[in-house]
């Protein structure tokens, strides 16, 4: 049986690059530029100009929390998310949206209530959910979804 390989996006030449899951904590390099790759461990801060690179583009999964700092559900979540970025490093990136600052990604999706999840793979929205929830509850849905 063979493992599925994590797909990285060249952060200088762009390539996406077919790494097996296996060879991560080995420092993989570019195929095409030989520049190290790596995959997020942390959320990522995302904003309107880099949501289509981050998101849009990035060949994977990615899950999507719009949040505000004034949301205390938000604040009680940030460990959960933390760690499922960094337990899902390889296979899910984790990115964030301040609805606060980045109103016009609010407003385009359609944002009424925090915290919001959406899941992304391959730069095509797969499902979505409203509300605070247990970091087993959301690793749950991600695994339903995807």
């Amino acid at each position: 049986m063979t493992e599925d390989p994590v797909l990285l996006r060249c952060p200088s030449c762009g390539t996406v690059n077919r790494v097996p899951a296996s060879r991560l904590p080995e420092h993989p390099k570019c195929g095409k530029c030989k520049v190290p790759l790596s995959f997020p461990r942390v959320p990522v801060d995302v904003t309107d100009a880099t949501f289509p690179r981050e998101v849009l583009q990035w060949p994977g999964a990615v899950l999507v929390q719009f949040w505000s700092p004034r949301c205390g559900i938000c604040r009680s979540m940030a460990p959960s998310i933390r760690e499922i970025a960094r337990k899902g490093a390889g296979r899910l990136k984790v990115a964030l949206v301040n609805v606060d600052t980045e109103q016009s990604l609010a407003y385009r999706f359609r944002i009424q209530g925090v915290p919001a999840f959406f899941l992304y793979r391959n730069g095509v929205k797969v499902n979505e959910i409203t509300g605070g929830m247990q970091e087993y509850q959301l690793k749950s849905w991600i695994d339903t979804s995807l």
